[in-house]
């Protein structure tokens, strides 16, 4: 078990020309203040079951022989590319993930390194949530839109954009990418996500005019729908499709 230093204090957390939505409309969302809220953190085995994933075991035949593949059975999900026109600006949600920590802090452990600050388990991210509802996917993505970063949109203008199967090595599920404009017209609350159920959402706006250098910069972890939806707007602008 480990506590590990934080070091928040003199980082830069707005590079790229980001902007935090979160300062004015929920503050207690932003970067620096999750990072003061959080605590010890360990890895262990499961304690029991989870109610989003589960692991699983193909046996399946190839060239007569039989073969092992081991996966997690987890739920579809949707994702959203979220325009701010008033900005010309993408918008991207920033929060902790504990299994990308981890991650980091098991590579510094095997090259005999510290642990590494939480801050390196801050990733920039899409809007989106899993598919658990008897909802169309996108009311879903409505729900995911409103939670999150606080706009209430309507599912008419949820424009689908594609799916694809995300983690194909580990689980195979879809992620249903949807497209929407927003403006300040449609704020209905501060976003941040549901508190109860440990979401910590620090909302950011990329300006488009920064996205090159944003996409490039490889100390800031991002999500690969991120990246997607990202070259698929700054596409569709390009094109006037937008």
């Amino acid at each position: 078990m480990v506590m590990p230093e934080l070091a928040y204090q003199n980082e830069q957390f707005y590079p790229h020309g980001l902007k935090s939505m979160s300062k004015e409309h929920n503050p207690g969302g932003t970067m620096e203040k999750t990072l003061q809220r959080l605590g010890e953190v360990d890895i262990i085995p499961p304690p029991g079951p989870s109610k989003f994933v589960a692991p699983q075991t193909v046996m399946y035949h190839l060239d007569g022989r039989q073969r092992r593949w081991d996966m997690v059975k987890s739920h579809s999900s949707v994702g959203i590319v979220l325009y701010h026109a008033e900005q010309d600006a993408l918008l991207v949600v920033r929060q902790f993930r504990p299994a990308v920590y981890a991650s980091r802090w098991m590579e510094a452990k095997a090259e005999g390194r510290g642990p590494p600050p939480l801050s390196v388990g801050f990733t920039y991210e899409l809007t989106a949530g899993i598919i658990d509802k008897s909802k169309s996917n996108e009311e879903i993505a409505k729900e995911e839109v409103l939670e999150e970063v606080g706009y209430d949109v309507k599912v008419e203008n949820m424009k689908p954009v594609t799916m694809y199967v995300s983690s194909t090595g580990i689980s195979g599920s879809k992620h249903f990418m949807f497209y929407t404009a927003v403006d300040e017209g449609m704020r209905s609350n501060g976003g941040g996500g549901l508190q109860d159920t440990g979401e910590a959402i620090e909302v950011l706006a990329l300006p488009i005019s920064q996205a090159d250098s944003f996409e490039k910069d490889e100390e800031m972890p991002k999500s690969a729908g991120l990246l997607f939806g990202l070259m698929w707007l700054r596409n569709q602008k390009q094109q006037g499709l937008l």
